[in-house]
């Protein structure tokens, strides 16, 4: 009996340890953004991302809601039908891996269903960054 408390315990203590990290990293990447910089992210988002994807949790729209994306592995929201690509590259989204893909998707993920073919200007992909850690 002790032994499965134990790991009951250990069990509860992991997972509140991972819930805590992922919205600590979400919070450290909204800290580092000012809000001019989420306000150009969300201006960015609207003109480039809006049209497929939704910041509104649970509203699919062509690509999956970016709700909560910071701290989300790739291909791991329930509901949506990621490709086989997406899924296996399994990485963490944050500043810096949310940049690289916009930059360019096909390269990042080569086999990814995402039709886009980049943004380019390094600060307008930050600031999208900045938008997004701030939607969930």
């Amino acid at each position: 009996m002790f032994s499965n408390n134990k790991k009951r315990n250990r069990t509860l203590f992991l997972a509140s340890f991972s819930a805590f990290a992922l919205f600590n990293g979400a919070l450290a990447m909204a800290a580092d953004c000012a809000p001019a910089q989420v306000e150009k992210g969300s201006q960015v988002f609207a003109g480039e991302c809006s049209v497929c994807h939704s910041t509104k949790e649970g509203e699919t729209v062509m690509g999956p809601s970016l709700h909560g994306v910071v701290g989300r592995t790739s291909g791991s929201l329930a509901g949506f039908s990621y490709s086989q690509a997406m899924k296996t590259k399994a990485v963490k989204w944050e500043a810096e891996t949310i940049d690289q893909f916009i930059g360019q998707p096909q390269s990042y993920v080569p086999g990814t269903y995402m039709p886009y073919m980049g943004l380019a200007s390094a600060p307008d992909r930050e600031a999208v960054g900045c938008f997004l850690a701030k939607q969930g």
